[in-house]
């Protein structure tokens, strides 16, 4: 049972799920629950079957809403059937079958004003609210000009359990997303200290890497300029020239891969569930012109059915980028493999390739920023910062001369459907 539980709240109120998705999950176990307990009040109470249709519609509607959601990942949709449905058409007419402003309802339409502030924004929210209050007040002025449209309550004792029940279940919903909110912001706060982390760690390792092309670049336009002076071969200069120039051209990427992993670390995007296995396919795909430039052949090993991830494209592009770049790079005349499995709750994907390898001395640092066998010494650092951001992780075997094998992986989403 309590296993079961875990597994409910991990699919519905994870701390990564957005605010409004995670208000609107609360909203239809919070329904279902309101309609249980007002069904089956107005059963004992005998109020007639009006109410107690409405409030199985209710729960029927709550409980399907909430799943479909999540099998369909369309929550937008849901959101605004659940305000137009529930909320406008299905409040009022039980406002009209259960007492009218002589019950506890009228704290519910204080519950749905704000449930459709949290789980609507711009247009629509403005829209709804307005459509609310008039159709709320509207409701009330009718009961009161025409009283025989409401169904009164039978006596003080159902008006009084009904006004409790108005008061604990919207009362204990408002509570709940007042926690929730308290829970995001001490989350947003922790988050903000890592990133202040994270970008003086970040100025300090720029400052430190680029004091070495700096220092080489000062050193051989120095140099050149000296050899001049003494009218020495043209070819020697030429040479210190081009070593400045190569030193300018690191120097140059070293700051573009800089600023993305500065972008990875202080920019978080949005995240959204993404068929990761057809991404993969797609883009790495890509790079298949290019690797044939080396006279290298591209292949692909990817499972059926996989399900979908939640990241955010363009992050994971990067990384499907950098180490396809470094395949290309390191590699002439052999083969790059593709590959992608799950294995348990993670898609497990494998980059790999035959060609020159890492020396020994640089494996075990390869993931830090700065360690480099020749390149920037910030590509697979990207990677390493994006995946764990998702949640995800990155390791790597390699040997001189007998290629080398990246082996990253990324969680599954639980909510998500398998891929075609």
């Amino acid at each position: 049972m309590a296993n079961r539980v875990s597994e409910f709240l991990n699919k519905y109120f994870d701390p990564s799920l957005e605010l409004p998705l995670q208000a609107f999950n609360l909203l239809a176990c919070a329904g279902m629950a309101a309609s249980a307990i007002a069904g089956l009040e107005s059963a004992i109470m005998g109020h007639g079957a009006a109410p107690v249709v409405i409030n199985v519609i209710l729960f029927a509607a709550a409980s399907s809403f909430m799943y479909f959601a999540r099998a369909t990942n369309r929550h937008r949709f849901y959101r605004r059937l659940t305000v137009v449905g529930i909320f406008i058409i299905a409040f009022p007419a039980l406002f009209f079958t259960s007492g009218g402003y002589h019950s506890g309802m009228p704290s519910y339409f204080i519950f749905a004003l704000v449930f459709t502030a949290l789980m609507l924004d711009g247009r629509e929210r403005i829209a709804a609210i307005a459509a609310e209050f008039f159709i709320y007040i509207g409701a009330c002025l009718t009961a009161y000009l025409r009283p025989d449209t409401v169904t009164m309550l039978a006596s003080e004792k159902e008006f009084a359990v009904d006004v409790i029940i108005g008061i604990s279940v919207p009362g204990t919903l408002l509570l709940l997303v007042v926690l929730l909110y308290i829970r995001i912001y001490n989350n947003r706060q922790k988050q903000l200290e890592e990133l202040d982390r994270l970008k003086t760690e970040f100025y300090q390792d720029m400052h430190h890497e680029m004091k070495t092309p700096l220092t080489v670049i000062s050193t051989d336009i120095q140099n050149a300029g000296d050899m001049l002076d003494f009218d020495i071969d043209k070819e020697v200069i030429r040479d210190k020239l081009e070593s400045a120039q190569q030193e300018i051209i690191r120097l140059a990427r070293m700051v573009e891969n800089s600023l993305d992993i500065a972008a990875a670390q202080v920019n978080r995007k949005h995240m959204e569930q993404i068929d990761f296995a057809s991404l993969l396919r797609s883009k790495a795909g890509v790079f298949r012109a290019i690797l044939e430039q080396n006279g290298n052949t591209l292949s692909f090993q990817i499972a059926d059915g996989l399900p979908y991830v939640t990241g955010n494209a363009d992050m994971l592009l990067q990384v499907i980028f950098n180490l396809m770049y470094n395949a290309h790079k390191h590699t002439k005349n052999g083969a790059v493999t593709v590959s992608l499995e799950q294995k348990g709750g993670a898609l497990e994907a494998v980059v790999r390739d035959t060609g020159e390898g890492i020396a020994p001395e640089y494996l075990p640092g390869v993931f830090e920023r700065g360690t480099s066998a020749g390149g920037t010494g910030y590509g697979l650092s990207i990677c390493k910062t994006i995946l764990e951001m998702h949640g995800g992780g990155i390791g790597i075997e390699s040997a001189p001369d007998k290629g080398t094998a990246v082996t990253f992986s990324l969680p599954v989403n639980r909510m998500s459907a398998k891929t075609p």
